[in-house]
């Protein structure tokens, strides 16, 4: 099974839940109004992001060689595959001020997208834009390579059709680095530091 045969079971999936969804409200590219900056209509809406993490935890837990945890307190999910050199994925929830989610790799702080990454009105972009950055957040790590270079209060993060960094200015040179280290190159890394490759867990 493929990346995309396993987007596709948890799209299926996740619709015969029957959770909430909207369109987007600035369709074409219109401008949001100055009042929407201020506002937050219904942040329970945002509970689609908890349901579909529930549903990619519980499709990626059938496959062969991946654990499944649940975090204490309603908190996510931790999971993991037992194939050489992956990164374990975790699904981490929080409920104020609005439902959120963080995706993150290997640890609670490589943080690959947060999101909603803004609840107000202005920043809404319809429930598939959600989803869809979820569903290709997850793939950049199971489906791998995915790369990330953390260091003394940066980070760097790349995959094979994206990356972003934080923290440094060295944003186009820690790409190429990464891409290099995803090829498996012998290549040198700034003093200090930490490297972290994860391989596909679909083989």
């Amino acid at each position: 099974m493929g990346a995309a045969d396993l987007q596709a079971r948890v799209a299926a999936r996740h619709r015969r839940l029957a959770t909430r969804s909207w369109p987007d409200p600035h369709p074409e590219g219109a401008l949001p109004r100055d009042e929407e900056y201020s506002r937050l209509t219904d942040p329970g809406r945002y509970g689609v992001v908890h349901s579909r993490a529930r549903v990619w935890a519980e499709e990626l837990a059938e496959l062969p060689d991946v654990a499944s945890f649940a975090l204490p307190d309603g908190g996510g999910f931790r999971l993991a595959s037992s194939r050489p050199g992956t990164l374990p994925l975790l699904l981490l929830t929080r409920d104020e001020p609005f439902p959120l989610l963080d995706l993150c790799a290997a640890r609670p702080d490589v943080v690959l997208q947060s999101l909603p990454d803004c609840g107000c009105d202005a920043c809404d972009r319809g429930s598939d834009d959600l989803l869809d950055a979820i569903d290709e957040t997850i793939g950049t790590v199971v489906d791998g390579p995915l790369v990330v270079l953390c260091g003394d209060g940066w980070q760097a993060r790349w995959w094979p059709h994206g990356g972003s960094s934080s923290g440094t200015g060295r944003h186009v040179a820690l790409m190429e680095l990464c891409r290099r280290l995803a090829d498996r190159e012998d290549v040198r890394v700034p003093e200090g530091t930490e490297v972290l490759i994860g391989r596909s867990w679909l083989g």
